[in-house]
């Protein structure tokens, strides 16, 4: 049995067991990116070389990049493994494993910041409304202190 041959199989287990639309959407995606790119051959050398190639050229980019075609290749090679298909997976032998995503999100410097909230028009609607909220969303907790602080005393009365 070839390479592709195991992957349709593998594919219709899932499809057999239910697995969702966009599950399967992302295997057959995946799977097909992974068998255009490979020998075809699930012989243990070809197949181990075509996995740490395959994962080799994936770009550190974000976690997520990485982890979501590790997750569903090593899906496949540990039902493979449990078929007999072959004889080890090449992903446990190699030690490879997710990475960690510690999110994306980095603090911007002020300057930079200060730069994005001039360049934003508002002399319109979007643009003023991006300021605002943009605005709203910088708010720190010494400025959320402040505000409470102001809103705690007393408003004079108008008569």
């Amino acid at each position: 049995m070839d390479l592709e041959t195991a992957m349709q199989k593998f594919l219709l287990v899932k499809e057999s067991q239910h697995t969702g639309e966009e599950t399967m959407k992302d295997y057959r995606n995946c799977l097909a990116r992974f068998l255009a790119d490979s020998h075809n051959s699930l012989d243990y050398p070809l197949l181990e070389s075509d996995v740490l190639t395959f994962f080799a050229a994936i770009p550190d980019t974000s976690p997520a990049r990485y982890n979501k075609p590790f997750q569903t290749i090593n899906a496949f090679l540990n039902w493979a493994l449990e078929q007999e298909l072959i004889g080890k997976n090449p992903i446990k032998v190699h030690k490879l494993h997710k990475r960690r995503d510690d999110g994306n999100i980095k603090p911007l410097p002020a300057d930079k910041l200060q730069a994005f909230l001039a360049s934003l028009d508002k002399s319109t609607y979007t643009g003023l409304r991006d300021y605002v909220i943009c605005m709203q969303c910088s708010s720190t907790k010494e400025s959320r202190r402040r505000s409470a602080w102001r809103n705690s005393m007393p408003l004079p009365s108008i008569r």
